[in-house]
């Protein structure tokens, strides 16, 4: 039996990724915002240094893209996973500007699914402050890993194996003042150049796993 094709967490972000630029367009101030992606070259280590020297001047949002598990097929709750490594960089990213960094999670694993809800994908594509992680203990493996388990109704999560709760916000409505304050919400291009510098240069990583751990990474960048 043939196996079912898989919905890529770079083919999830490809496509949000357009509806979310479409719809901050649309706000007062943010006519000429775009996106900033990581390319695949970037993505597996290579060319990191281009993309610090040339973060764009602006403010920025910043998203953590992740695709569900494959299995079952179109059933609450859908189940991703986070690390510990990724997700205490992520908290450093947030910590002076807690509305501006989300983990996204499009609730989409068949393309049955994401046919029939195109093109407005963003109907079920929900949004986790990555801030209300920051009391999550650390996984009990080896591998850093957490089970995220996301439902709707009521929207909500619970991250394993310690069981911790936080709230989900479909994606299309956290926006709220943060575009209309750009410079007191989100991030400045100096604060995600000064990050992106440390992942590079600090102890923390080493320059080969750059590249994974900002995988699915983007942002939407508010020019100046």
């Amino acid at each position: 039996m043939t196996s079912r094709l898989k919905v890529s967490e770079k083919t999830l972000e490809l496509n949000i990724s357009a509806e979310i630029l479409q719809m901050v367009r649309s706000w007062p101030g943010c006519a000429c915002a775009f996106w900033v992606g990581m390319k695949q070259d970037q993505e597996a280590k290579n060319g990191i240094d281009e993309l610090i020297q040339n973060v764009p001047r602006g403010f920025h949002l910043a998203l953590q893209f992740k695709a569900p598990k494959a299995t079952p097929p179109n059933q609450i709750p859908y189940r991703y996973t986070i690390n510990d490594r990724q997700n205490g960089n992520l908290l450093r990213l947030a910590i002076n500007r807690p509305n501006a960094v989300y983990y996204v999670f499009p609730m989409y694993n068949t393309f049955q699914k994401l046919r029939n809800n195109s093109p407005n994908l963003l109907q079920d594509t929900w949004a986790l402050q990555v801030a209300a992680t920051k009391s999550l203990q650390k996984a009990g493996n080896s591998q850093g890993r957490h089970e995220v388990y996301a439902s709707t109704n009521p929207p909500g999560v619970i991250i394993y194996s310690n069981p911790f709760p936080a709230d989900l916000s479909r994606f299309s409505t956290i926006h709220g003042n943060v575009f209309e304050s750009p410079s007191e919400y989100l991030l400045s291009h100096t604060a995600l150049k000064d990050w992106l510098t440390e992942l590079v240069s600090g102890n923390r990583v080493n320059r080969q796993s750059v590249g994974q751990l900002l995988r699915g990474f983007s942002t939407v960048c508010v020019p100046i």
